[in-house]
């Protein structure tokens, strides 16, 4: 048998995704790129066996998202006892649907049956695209929350919940791509039940064009997608002061949400009135958020994220947004929209950091050396993070951030070089940044306690040193 390294192929570089829109004579594309990993779909190794000259491509309806696979190869391998090729529309029919049948036109010599175009001959999808007569009509589902010009191109951004047909069906059709560009993302399971399908609210972002290349075409083009989750939470207007304090927690809705009573309440088979769980206090959670690669490094994910941030500040029964698993790109694209929302709105002119504290503090107690309670205001920090609606250790950065900033460039970076007398040092700005780090430090290990509290304390303090150095080159 024939050495198997001749008929594997890498799935990454074989694999080829395209957004098309009708032309004039036959469909356009509007894109094309690679993904970025395909070991969800076809193994760890990202490999394709059985095929050489494999070429897979998926194309995309621009606007609605029908998708369509074509599978090319030079040979396929012949199988031999359990061996055989992978059967590769099987293995993705399991992550695209097949959609549902289309008539194709007599009038133009085609058959007047129907046909599921996704895994059908390209010919098939080509002609869906070409001569769907309701293309040009088509509008995003939804509501239209925000519109915005990019390089003088026009952009919107639509919202809608997954109770809606319309909104579901485009995520049936392009959260493949979650898991060729999202690392550790997984599909939404779409046949849930109604009430918890209306926690998933969806955020399209959508290129309207103005030139098209026929009068068939859609002038609405895909940019990427973003999908968040409401965690319904009975959180208490007022919080018990201590632990022994039993007062039962308690909500109420604002009067904002009780004019929205006719959408929050539905009813049951006796007539009795029930609330959504949709429109319940919540937690909101970023769960899945996507800028196509051909539409990368344009600022789209800014205005997306704002516009997500903006949209849950003035819900009134979100109480927080956070955000899952977030990676590294887009926790610095959300300190950045976050940074620049407090800077603008003077939430940061409040804050100060203390430089020095009353002696009467420093009495001597065991395991008690600074009072970093006392450094920062802590009820008015836990007034501003709730009233931006910001995760606990988001705000914590982004003060840390703000505060640094406030410290002279030179003092930063000497480094631990002018903190010898610590909290007794001469200069305000010492201090000052002798309790920055000391902030930060708490933090770290409040965070990392369970790992830290395995070594032993020399190597814990100079773990804790270290790990600031590195929070300072992240933060400048």
């Amino acid at each position: 048998m024939a050495g198997q390294d001749e008929w594997s192929t890498n799935a990454n570089e074989a694999l080829d995704i395209s957004f098309v829109q009708a032309g004039q004579q036959s469909p356009v594309k509007l894109s094309t790129f690679r993904p970025k990993f395909t070991y969800p779909i076809f193994g760890e190794e990202e490999c394709i066996f059985g095929y050489q000259g494999l070429n897979i491509t998926i194309r995309f309806a621009a606007h609605d998202l029908l998708p369509n696979v074509s599978v090319k190869y030079d040979k396929m391998f012949k199988t031999v006892n359990d061996t055989k090729a992978l059967d590769i529309e099987k293995t993705l029919k399991e992550w695209i649907p097949e959609g549902e049948a289309f008539n194709r036109h007599h009038e133009h010599g085609w058959r007047a049956d129907s046909v599921k175009v996704s895994f059908e001959a390209p010919t098939e999808f080509s002609f869906k695209i070409q001569y769907d007569t309701a293309a040009s009509k088509w509008k995003p589902p939804g509501e239209l929350i925000q519109s915005y010009k990019s390089r003088g191109r026009d952009f919107e951004i639509w919202c809608g919940d997954l109770t809606d047909p319309a909104v579901r069906q485009l995520i049936d059709r392009i959260q493949v791509l979650v898991s060729l560009f999202i690392e550790g993302g997984t599909p939404i399971p779409l046949d849930d039940q109604d009430w918890s399908l209306a926690k998933w609210r969806i955020f399209f972002v959508y290129e309207k064009l103005t030139s098209l290349p026929s009068s068939a075409a859609s002038p609405y083009s895909l940019v990427g997608y973003c999908s968040t989750y409401r965690f319904n939470t009975y959180y208490p207007s007022t919080r018990p002061l201590a632990p022994e304090d039993k007062t039962p927690l308690t909500f109420t809705l604002t009067p904002e949400a009780t004019t929205q009573r006719d959408t929050a309440i539905s009813t049951t088979d006796s007539g009795t009135a029930l609330f959504s769980p949709a429109n319940l206090p919540s937690r909101a959670r970023i769960s899945q958020f996507l800028i196509l690669p051909s539409h990368q490094s344009h600022s789209h994910g800014t205005h997306l994220y704002k516009t997500i941030y903006t949209h849950f500040l003035r819900s009134p029964t979100c109480i927080e947004l956070t955000v899952e698993d977030p990676n590294e790109a887009f926790d610095d694209l959300r300190d950045y929209c976050d940074y620049t929302h407090l800077l603008t709105t003077s939430t940061f002119s409040q804050i100060h950091l203390a430089s020095s504290l009353p002696s009467s503090l420093f009495a001597k107690r065991p395991g008690i050396r600074v009072p970093t309670s006392h450094l920062l205001n802590l009820p008015l920090l836990s007034s501003l993070r709730q009233k931006h609606k910001l995760a606990p250790r988001q705000f914590a950065r982004l003060v840390e951030m703000y505060l640094l900033s406030t410290i002279p460039p030179a003092i930063r970076a000497s480094g631990t070089a002018r903190l010898t007398q610590k909290a007794r040092a001469k200069s305000e700005e010492d201090r000052r940044w002798y309790y920055w780090r000391l902030l930060v430090k708490q933090r770290i290990y409040k965070k990392n306690r369970d790992v830290l509290a395995q070594l032993e304390r020399v190597e814990r303090v100079e773990k804790c040193e270290e790990t600031v150095g590195e929070v300072v080159g992240e933060y400048e």
